[in-house]
């Protein structure tokens, strides 16, 4: 095999194995649900934040 093509597969396992990796973590993101718990979990210090921001137009 010349130089070249060992180079090439490398990347491409590299490619390969960076996609794999990225499918596994969003794939448990999604079932698991944790972005909606992460969200309900920093919802408190959202809240906190937002009703101290100055507002211009009042209802």
């Amino acid at each position: 095999m010349s130089k070249i093509a060992r180079t090439a597969g490398k990347v491409l396992l590299g490619i390969v194995a960076a996609a794999l990796s990225f499918f596994i973590v969003t794939f448990t993101i999604y079932f698991f649900n944790l972005d909606m718990k992460a969200t309900a979990m920093l919802e408190p210090f959202f809240e906190k934040w937002y009703d101290k921001l100055e507002r211009r137009q009042y209802i």
